[in-house]
């Protein structure tokens, strides 16, 4: 796949689950996450993202007294949307151990919003960024010099 075609899917899938999230915000439940892959790469379906995805599916079920709202998956891969009534920075210091808690979990992107729509930030639990996969400077810092 070109470059432009590859970046324009991945937008146009990003996009999609933005709106998708939007439509949850009103429904006036304290916290919402969603759980999507952390993958490198242009390939990002296939068994093995299903079989991590269910992984990480399984330790979100176990940890937080989530509802699933919504499974789907696209070109950035599987992802699904939930439902949560704890507080969403209780949620997210959650979401904090269960993708630094075991190696795979950092495959994990678990994002949690408050009732109104704004994501919950690792700063403003006191946590520091997430780490690039492949340095130690914080991944934001690589993806946007496209290292």
């Amino acid at each position: 796949m070109q470059l432009d075609a590859l970046r324009n899917s991945l937008l146009e899938a990003r996009d999609r689950r933005q709106a998708l999230l939007d439509g949850l915000f009103s429904a006036g439940v304290p916290t919402t996450l969603m759980l999507s892959l952390n993958l490198p790469g242009d390939e990002k379906t296939g068994e093995r993202a299903e079989r991590l995805f269910a992984w990480g599916e399984a330790a979100l079920f176990k940890a937080l007294p989530v509802v699933r709202h919504l499974y789907d998956s696209d070109r950035l891969g599987p992802f699904a949307l939930y439902r949560c009534e704890i507080e969403a920075e209780q949620a997210k210091r959650i979401a904090v151990a269960l993708e630094s808690g075991e190696p795979a979990g950092r495959l994990l992107d678990l994002d949690v919003y408050l009732s109104r729509g704004q994501a919950v930030h690792r700063a403003q639990i006191g946590v520091p960024p997430r780490g690039c996969l492949l340095c130690p400077q914080p991944a934001l810092a690589c993806i946007r010099a496209k290292s």
